[in-house]
């Protein structure tokens, strides 16, 4: 299972997210910080979701969490940007990028 986002969070605007390779029911929660955003269930094996990003929200985490039936669990965390820094591609099971490019927390 994975997580993958091609757009870094921005305060204020909608964040779109997909979930692959989960089996069974998958769990997803958005969280900004301590507060949940978004939290729902998906039964396929891929999904695509946007939650809204609160307007008051730059420069704390955003964390979205997915577990599915079988026990996988997958976490991507970002720091949110005042304004939109450009098109990326994140992956939950890749390495951090270069320098300046933004804080990212990975888990497997």
């Amino acid at each position: 299972m994975f997580i993958q986002t091609l757009r870094a969070p921005v305060a204020g605007t909608v964040f779109r997210f997909s979930i692959a390779g989960a089996c069974g029911t998958t769990s997803v929660e958005v969280r900004v910080n301590d507060r949940s955003i978004f939290k729902r269930a998906y039964t396929k094996m891929l999904c695509h979701a946007a939650a809204l990003i609160p307007a008051d929200t730059a420069g704390r985490t955003l964390t979205v969490t997915a577990s599915d039936t079988l026990g996988n669990h997958k976490s991507l965390a970002y720091e949110i940007s005042a304004a939109d820094p450009g098109p990326h591609s994140m992956l939950s099971s890749t390495r951090p990028g270069p320098a300046g490019s933004g804080r990212r927390t990975l888990s497997r």
